[in-house]
């Protein structure tokens, strides 16, 4: 969408494709970009990551061709962590992320690293709510809706 009354809009699905329209509308300079046509994944980090004239090239060389894992890593580094595109490209990989809510993961830690040492008669008194809870506000786990999936960050904490 043109910053100007008098300009057009036009569609592109690649760099090249922009470049090519915007050379082609000149006196207009400045566009407002938007995602029409893509997964929710990318529509919703598109507009987390503010995508404009001057990051666009970097949306289509780092991030489109990117996982939805990945995508997800990065809504949480930028969105919840409030990095940068380029630190959270660096970090992305460092992010341990499973699918399922945050009550899942923490159940599932609690179990593999203390079930064990409880004994039977009192397992029934572990209050996995309360476990979990204590995990996402110490900041050791964070849980993540991101293109309608729920995620848990289990590294949280790490940066």
């Amino acid at each position: 969408m043109p910053y100007a009354y008098d300009g057009r809009t036009f569609y592109f699905s690649d760099l090249d494709g922009y470049n090519k329209r915007y050379a082609a509308r000149l006196p207009v300079e400045e566009y407002e970009i938007q995602l029409v046509d893509g997964s929710d994944a990318e529509a919703q980090l598109f507009n987390l990551l503010g995508v404009n004239q001057a990051t666009l090239e970097r949306w289509f060389d780092e991030v489109v061709d990117l996982t939805e894992d990945q995508h997800a890593a990065l809504a949480f580094l930028v969105g919840d962590l409030g990095l940068s595109l380029s630190d959270a490209l660096d970090k992305m990989d460092d992010v341990n992320l499973r699918e399922g809510s945050l009550l899942e993961a923490a159940t599932e830690f609690f179990d593999e690293c203390y079930l064990n040492d409880i004994p039977e008669a009192v397992r029934f008194y572990i209050d996995y709510d309360a476990f979990a809870r204590d995990q996402n506000l110490s900041g050791a786990m964070s849980e993540l809706e991101f293109a309608g999936q729920t995620y848990t960050v289990t590294n949280a904490d790490a940066r």
